[in-house]
């Protein structure tokens, strides 16, 4: 037992006479009556306003068989009591237990307010005796003019949400009705009254009012969502123009000289920027401040070194032992492969594939989890649970090879060669379309483009090493007529953007790039490790924008390139839906997202009195202000 430290020695027992501990860790000091304030009249002396003890607390009376003193002697009560308590009759108790006359209950004096430990323990805080001086008044309150809140520039396509109420198509069909109905609504707005005008809104403003409306109605669930739409697209149609004035005065939350103060600044900051474009050259200088460093990310799928005869040899063996079996990259079936055709022709085991062509929707995580749990993972592509059975069917299983001396067991990797062409070689950004062969996926279709101009100078189809299973059309945008009736290529042809020649292999296609490289030449990507590696090449200068742009978790989780696009370009790609992605898109749209981050350096470094001078960056480090040349690369 711990020995008390007599920390409440000097306050009286609650209990009093009452107390029945040997050793009470209170105060047990003779004091008069009077003096012991009852624990029912204990009330804080620091409360605001008139304050009355509470009411005493009425004694609880047992049966005369029951109750019986601390001693263990029979308590005398009268059975009396008890049968005045079945009559329902409240008969006053005296402390002592006797039937009386009920205690009266008087307001503390303060006398016993200043006698109370309560007293000595809450005493007022010096602050309370403080003067506090008001804070100082804004000046020239009214001169400053609001300022509109700046959006990302987005387009007619519905948000992404933790669970979509219905198909990607419906959504955008009921948007696009919304969208339309506004678009009448601001038009009939143009021509009346000279007083609508500052609530007129642009096309931009336009989608963010439909993108806003259609995202609200996602919350109302999939049985509400249709009808709430209808009525509202419904609604608008009917509005009058001041009932479509106070809709959008509550959907922005602007008066007149808001909205025109925005306009102003906004035009400002427009005519501002066009003075600070820098040319090709200086961009490409500083082009090399993006360069990525891959050492080390080689657990992510970067090869920087061509692997070794004997893990090659290694990796055919384990080929070998497993008898061509091997896991769909889209199902999951276990199947087996037989390149050559088996003997009643087929190429895979196991029949068609079942899968969803869209990877899984989880859903963001929310601090009300705990308590309602959290939101079932579902499939955008056709709005099923997980663990459903696929909506989309495909001829045969496929597979996915990643493994490094696996892949130079087909075609060996090859560093950048160092050719006859001049060592100022505009960067390139390439883009590979991807197909799934018998032997894996394969590059069917590569495409590489100047920066920043984005001139294509390869962009060709190459024919496989192993036997092709799916052109993989919704993502590579390849189709089979397309692929079958191509040209071969000839060495010497001049290529056409609109007419696509065929290559004889993946050798071929990157001997064709590698025409147009450099060992110093910038090589521009998104998620450049696939492009690499289905080309088998080891480039020492590359720039990824998924390490530019990195997702906050990290790798290997990355973001997609369309959503990379719709948020610094306001640009939207991949939209072809079944028709799938063009690599000459997005070969062009990677190479603007790094010319963003390139402008985003040029900023940083214009405010630090960074200068272009004569073609050299420059910047004034000394105190007079002479401009000393520091070396960027």
């Amino acid at each position: 037992m711990f020995s008390a430290l007599g920390l409440f020695k000097d306050v009286p027992c609650p209990r009093v006479k009452d107390c029945t501990f040997p050793s009470c860790i209170f105060s047990h000091l003779e004091v008069e009556a009077e003096d012991v304030p009852d624990a029912t009249k204990e009330y804080d002396p620091f409360s605001a306003g008139r304050i009355s003890p509470p009411p005493a607390k009425r004694r609880k009376i047992a049966s005369p068989q029951e109750q019986t003193s601390r001693d263990g002697i029979p308590s005398t009560v009268p059975s009396v009591i008890s049968t005045s308590r079945k009559l329902g009759q409240h008969q006053p108790v005296s402390d002592d237990g006797s039937l009386g006359q009920p205690k009266s209950v008087s307001k503390p004096s303060t006398k016993l307010l200043a006698s109370t430990p309560v007293e000595q323990t809450k005493l007022p805080p010096s602050s309370t005796k403080r003067e506090v001086s008001p804070p100082p008044l804004r000046k020239n309150k009214a001169a400053i003019p609001p300022v509109k809140k700046e959006f990302k520039v987005e387009t007619l396509t519905p948000r992404n949400v933790s669970r979509a109420p219905a198909v990607l198509k419906t959504r955008l069909s009921v948007l696009q009705a919304l969208h339309k109905q506004a678009q009448d609504q601001n038009q009939k707005l143009k021509a009346a009254d000279e007083k609508w005008r500052p609530f007129i809104l642009d096309e931009q403003e336009l989608i963010r009012f439909a993108l806003d409306e259609e995202e609200e109605a996602t919350k109302l669930g999939d049985d509400i969502y249709r009808n709430a739409m209808a009525q509202n697209v419904l609604r608008i149609k009917k509005m009058k123009t001041e009932d479509w004035v106070n809709k959008i005065k509550v959907w922005t939350g602007l008066d007149t000289g808001m909205a025109q103060t925005s306009k102003n600044a906004k035009n400002a900051d427009l005519s501002a920027s066009s003075t600070k474009q820098l040319s090709v050259s200086e961009e490409i200088i500083l082009l090399q401040r993006l360069r990525t460093s891959l050492e080390g990310l080689e657990k992510f799928g970067y090869v920087t070194a061509q692997p070794t005869t004997t893990e090659i040899g290694a990796a055919k063996a384990a080929m070998s032992s497993a008898a061509g079996f091997e896991k769909c990259d889209r199902c999951g079936t276990r199947f087996q492969v037989f390149p050559g055709r088996d003997e009643e022709g087929r190429l895979t085991s196991h029949g068609v594939c079942l899968y969803h062509w869209a990877r899984i929707n989880r859903g963001a995580s929310a601090k009300t989890d705990r308590i309602v749990g959290r939101s079932e993972a579902s499939f955008p592509c056709c709005n099923q649970l997980e663990g459903s059975e696929g909506c989309t069917e495909a001829e045969t299983h496929v597979f996915n090879v990643k493994h490094p001396p696996r892949l130079a067991s087909i075609l060996q990797f090859e560093h950048t060669p160092h050719s006859n062409i001049s060592s100022s070689a505009k960067p390139l950004s390439f883009d590979c379309e991807m197909g799934y062969t018998t032997l894996g996926m394969e590059v069917i279709r590569l495409t590489a483009v100047t920066w920043p101009e984005g001139r294509v100078v390869v962009d060709v189809l190459v024919r496989p090493y192993g036997e092709i299973l799916d052109l993989n059309t919704r993502f590579s945008g390849v189709t089979r007529e397309a692929y079958a009736n191509a040209t071969g290529y000839e060495s010497g042809t001049e290529l056409q953007p609109t007419d696509l020649r065929k290559v004889g292999s993946p050798a071929i296609a990157r001997q064709l790039l590698f025409d147009h490289l450099t060992p110093d030449t910038p090589l521009l990507g998104h998620a450049i490790d696939n492009d690499l590696n289905v080309c088998r090449i080891i480039h020492p200068f590359v720039i990824d924008t998924v390490l530019l742009y990195p997702h906050p978790r990290g790798l290997p989780i990355r973001f997609s390139l369309k959503v990379l696009a719709q948020k610094y370009l306001s640009r939207g790609i991949q939209t072809g839906g079944a028709a799938g992605h063009d690599s000459s898109e997005d070969a062009i749209a990677t190479g603007d997202l790094v010319r963003h981050k390139v402008g985003e350096i040029w900023t940083t470094l214009h405010h630090e009195g960074w200068k272009f001078v004569g073609g050299v960056l420059k910047q004034s480090l000394d105190s007079q202000g002479d401009a000393k040349t520091i070396s960027m690369l």
